[in-house]
């Protein structure tokens, strides 16, 4: 018997004879942190001898939760062993306390002459009943203002490489994230507020400038250099990781061949392109792309997003998408596919519209996409058109043309998956 079975049994005999039980819950600690100096902040008054130990709910440097629609604040942790003369320090952590599992909660931080924080986490589902379990979330908060540029050298066999392109995508992913050398552990991803996609093309000294303005300090971004057709037609291709704000400004990029490949339009990576990733209820396929794109004209009604659950639950109730009948099937919008480029056309984001909500007991619920016909901005010639997920029905807008599967980078020049893992 499996432990999520064992935990279902003590709920189901818990209610048979009468008893309420309540779902567990627990605590983040963690420490606040300047993001540019990495010092400890102290939220707290000190007591005697040590800092962070008093409680202040007056203070203007807070953090706090939003825990069943109210707000909660932050206090500090408790002193324990703690003692004026031994030699445990208190500064900078915090506690929230009372967090029900399985529960999103927004986090905020703010301080005088710091940019606000805003994050969230996600209290896991636990396998057996444990109260009060404990989980880390340092936070990061940088002084208002504080930008830092960062500038890839991207080279080839250790020769600068120019005119190769550099995008960086913004890494929303759950969970916390860094530390002080590319250890992203621990530390509360900000939920981003800029622009997702950032690029730029490296001069004749092989360097490419993305600007810091344009980027959400401590935040992770997966930046990718290429540079198409120049090695016998094969692209050349590199790959960085940043914390931006965190990480040293000079990054090196060292290209390699990455096979044959599309060089006239290809996704540079998606966030779908490690398989097993979960991407909960409203999940999105997102794709970065060599050159700004966009959907085909007429080819809304050639778009699909069709469910598959392969583990149901015994509940019977099961989340659907709306699916096109004949009175809507030429009505020049799609009724299951969200398509939104963003606006600098590198960044394509595709979800479904739910007719019924998805259960999370379903495991192995995906999302299959179909008919996503794009082509690069401005074109209007059909044999620079590319499709996601294939054509599952007739597509007049591009009938009599052969049209290409969208090849992806990241994944060795295969084709784009079409298909999110939801739970």
């Amino acid at each position: 018997m499996n432990k999520l079975t064992q935990k279902f049994l003590v709920v189901s005999m818990l209610a048979l004879v009468g008893c309420e039980h309540e779902a567990n819950s627990g605590r983040l600690v963690g420490f606040i942190v300047d993001g540019q100096t990495g010092q400890r902040m102290n939220f707290f008054p000190a007591d005697g001898k040590k800092n962070n130990i008093d409680d202040d709910k007056n203070s203007q440097s807070q953090v706090y939760a939003v825990i069943d629609g109210e707000f909660r604040r932050a206090e500090p942790c408790g002193s324990g062993d703690l003692t004026e003369e031994n030699a445990i320090e208190a500064d900078g952590c915090y506690q929230i306390d009372g967090i029900p599992e399985g529960m999103v909660v927004p986090i905020f931080a703010q301080a005088p002459g710091y940019e606000r924080f805003v994050g969230e986490f996600t209290y896991p589902l636990l396998t057996k009943d444990q109260e009060h379990a404990q989980y880390v979330g340092n936070i990061r908060l940088f002084p208002k203002g504080y930008t830092t540029d960062y500038r890839f050298n991207v080279s080839y066999n250790n020769q600068p490489v120019s005119k190769a392109q550099v995008i960086c995508q913004y890494l929303n992913d759950d969970g916390n994230s860094l530390g002080v050398s590319g250890d992203f552990d621990n530390f509360l991803k900000p939920k981003n507020t800029g622009t997702a996609t950032i690029s730029a093309t490296s001069g004749d000294d092989g360097v490419a400038v993305i600007p810091g303005a344009q980027l959400v300090n401590g935040a992770s971004y997966s930046c990718e250099a290429v540079l198409n057709g120049a090695l016998d037609g094969r692209t050349l291709a590199g790959q960085a990781f940043i914390v931006a704000g965190v990480n040293q400004t000079e990054q090196r990029v060292a290209l390699s061949a990455s096979g044959s490949l599309d060089t006239l339009l290809y996704a540079v990576r998606s966030n779908a392109d490690a398989a097993g990733t979960l991407m909960g209820a409203d999940g999105k396929l997102v794709i970065t792309f060599n050159r700004p794109v966009e959907i085909v004209p007429g080819t809304a009604d050639c778009q699909y997003a069709v469910e598959r659950i392969d583990y149901p639950d015994s509940d019977t109730v099961k989340g659907h998408i709306y699916t096109t009948d004949g009175t809507t099937a030429t009505n020049g919008v799609s009724e299951s596919v969200t398509a939104d480029i963003s606006g600098d056309g590198l960044t394509l984001t595709l979800g479904f519209k739910v007719q019924s909500a998805f259960d999370p007991d379903d495991h192995g619920t995906y999302v299959n996409f179909s008919g996503i016909v794009i082509r690069p901005r401005g074109s209007s010639n059909f044999s620079q058109t590319r499709v996601i997920g294939g054509l599952t029905a007739a597509c007049p807008a591009i009938a009599g043309y052969d049209v290409a599967d969208l090849r992806n980078l990241r994944t060795g020049g295969g084709n784009q998956t079409s298909s999110i893992q939801l739970f």
